[in-house]
């Protein structure tokens, strides 16, 4: 298991039972409504947003990790039920285990699979924030020992 992740999707999990899916700003109808006319402008002090923003920025990166396990076939769909069920559903262990086709008792395998979970997402999370991500790849390094390479096996 690793810390760090397990903590990011703790904090997943509460967002996403918190704010679901769906986020934004409430509509203009829904203020009218609520202050019987047009909102006070000009109040000092700050305002809380009475829609909600929506999940924060490393709740959505975890969140789009998760998607993408679930488009990597059976293994990764298997991965993205038990962090749905563990940290979104905060469901029991057995339960959890029952789910993804773990046997019961084999607490070994589904430390494992946790352990899987962790390293999918932290790959994806290295992936989705490259950082030459918008950029064109760099130009290849130390290229003549290539070029000296395939000279010498053409010999």
């Amino acid at each position: 298991m690793i810390k760090e992740i397990d903590e990011l999707m703790v904090h997943w999990g509460e967002q996403h039972r918190q704010h679901g899916l769906g986020a934004g700003i409430g509509s203009q109808m829904g203020s009218i409504m609520q202050w019987k006319g047009c909102a006070p402008r000009g109040v000092p002090g700050s305002r809380i947003i009475s829609g909600g923003a929506g999940m924060d920025h490393a709740s959505s990166e975890i969140d789009a990790a998760v998607a993408k396990l679930d488009r990597d076939g059976k293994k990764g769909q298997a991965l993205a039920k038990l962090a749905r069920y563990r940290y979104v559903h905060q469901v029991a262990v057995r339960e959890q285990m029952r789910e993804i086709g773990i046997a019961e008792g084999a607490d070994r395998t589904y430390r494992n699979w946790v352990a899987r979970l962790h390293q999918q997402v932290l790959l994806i999370l290295t992936m989705r924030s490259g950082s030459n991500r918008g950029y064109p790849p760099a130009k290849q390094q130390n290229t003549h020992l290539r070029v000296a390479s395939t000279r010498i096996g053409a010999e």
